[in-house]
């Protein structure tokens, strides 16, 4: 009993797949009818009109089709990725451009306290005492060398 099944189905399966496959590459007939209208059939028109045969649409490789759609993702994703990439790099490079800017402008303020001819320290004890012109100078000269090396590029 269940060999005459597996026989009933297999014979099913079979030829409804062979109807299918001859639906797939079932000829297209376009022709004109008297009144002018255009008709497109499957079905043969009538004897008295000459119809033109319209071939099936080229069956297509989906395995191909696949690959090539996987292929255009990745190039896509791939694109995205370093656009994203870029973006980033430029914000950061704004960034470091920003705080360059800022600590060398700090560095030119350090400078111009050290330029005027009173300079005044506070010791640890918060007691405040008026520098030598000796420091004021070499205090001067570094502010000057740290306006030169912050500075040097922007």
């Amino acid at each position: 009993m269940v060999k005459i099944l597996s026989y009933i189905v297999g014979i099913v399966i079979l030829s409804g797949s062979c109807m299918i496959a001859n639906i797939a590459h079932a000829e297209m007939y376009k022709w004109v009818d008297e009144n002018g209208n255009t008709h497109y059939t499957q079905n043969p028109p009538p004897p008295n009109i000459v119809p033109d045969i319209i071939a099936p649409p080229p069956s297509i490789n989906s395995e191909a089709a696949t690959k090539k759609e996987m292929s255009t993702i990745e190039k896509a994703n791939k694109l995205r990725e370093e656009r994203i990439k870029k973006a980033e790099d430029t914000a950061k490079e704004k960034s470091e451009l920003a705080q360059k800017k800022a600590q060398c402008e700090k560095a030119k303020k350090v400078q111009a306290s050290y330029e005027r001819p009173r300079v005044n320290y506070v010791d640890d004890d918060g007691n405040r005492r008026r520098a030598t012109e000796e420091e004021r100078q070499a205090d001067l000269a570094k502010a000057k060398d740290e306006v030169k090396k912050l500075c040097h590029n922007l």
